[in-house]
């Protein structure tokens, strides 16, 4: 853990300020989207002037609670900005400069990270999800937490660890998990929602991933991308792709598996590990981080030199 505020005064200093703008990481997902919406609702509660300054959020998420959401970049001076789920500061794009506007900037975050950056920081990597660290921090203030607060913690703590699947999940998110739905989270709605609601072009992007997939390393490593040209000729966005990484994981006998998309600001590159490995790791060398059993990473360079650079360290770790 890494933090320099404990989380009851964390809470103080936000639910006591007059204006707070949010800021998830660039690309968000269940996770980021939850804290933020999360949050914004609970500031909301308590008289804050609260907004999130989100960016483009994808359309899979749009059930969640978002009426505080905005396109705005943070106009003004808020007396408070924080960044949530969102290991570095260039993960916010373009909206990093309105992040720095704030009188102080915070973090709150559940990634590996080897120091905080903002005035105020909080980052336990033992969280399942930020989301649980919102929740945490109300419980150990003694908010209320309404059920459009706790719908927005259940979708985050549910995506993060893969529908409760994932390494990540202990015996804290699946207590975490109980009291929300005891205070009357609508899981059949978000199951629905995040699980059973996937589009052509989604299945589309799978299968010309999957069909494209190297094996390699015995059947322990996979790889597999798609281009910029792919994703056009499919009309396809980086939101229909989401789930390819997860697609290649679950193959039998993968142990690792990474997946390259073309994007405007260079390769993007996502892995996941089932058991033993460390893709944390990988991704880190190249510039991203993540966790240990998922990570990413952005790097500048062709799709070939990019595809040959993740298989070798790939093969390398195997």
């Amino acid at each position: 853990m890494v933090k320099n505020i404990e989380l009851i005064e964390l809470w103080e200093e936000l639910s006591t300020a007059k204006r707070v703008v949010l800021f998830p990481h660039e690309n968000p997902d269940g996770d980021a989207i939850g804290a933020c919406g999360a949050l914004a609702r609970a500031l909301r509660e308590q008289g804050v002037e609260c907004s999130v300054c989100a960016g483009r959020t994808p359309e899979y998420l749009s059930f969640v609670d978002m009426e505080f959401f905005t396109d705005d970049m943070g106009a003004g001076n808020p007396d408070i900005c924080v960044a949530l789920d969102c290991s570095e500061v260039h993960r916010l794009d373009s909206r990093a400069e309105a992040f720095d506007r704030g009188g102080r900037c915070y973090c709150i975050d559940h990634h590996e990270n080897e120091k905080g950056f903002g005035d105020r920081y909080y980052i336990d990597s033992d969280a399942p999800a930020t989301c649980s660290i919102i929740f945490d921090m109300m419980k150990e203030a003694g908010a209320v937490i309404t059920s459009k607060v706790a719908n927005s913690i259940y979708t985050g703590l549910s995506t993060d660890t893969g529908n409760f699947k994932y390494s990540n999940t202990g015996p804290k998110a699946h207590r975490i998990a109980a009291e929300l739905l005891e205070i009357g989270v609508d899981h059949t709605e978000i199951m629905t929602a995040l699980y059973q609601n996937r589009s052509m072009k989604k299945l589309r992007c799978e299968s010309r991933a999957i069909d494209r997939a190297m094996l390699f390393a015995e059947g322990r490593g996979i790889i597999s991308c798609l281009s910029s040209g792919d994703m056009a000729e499919m009309d396809a966005v980086s939101e229909d792709a989401d789930e390819i990484i997860d697609k290649l994981r679950d193959i039998a006998g993968v142990e690792m598996a990474a997946y390259l998309e073309e994007r405007e600001n260079g390769i993007k590159i996502s892995m996941r590990a089932k058991t033993c490995s460390d893709v944390g790791n990988i991704c880190k060398h190249l510039g991203g981080g993540g966790h240990a059993k998922a990570a990413g990473a952005t790097v500048k360079m062709s799709m070939e030199d990019a595809f040959a650079t993740v298989k070798f360290a790939m093969e390398e770790a195997l």
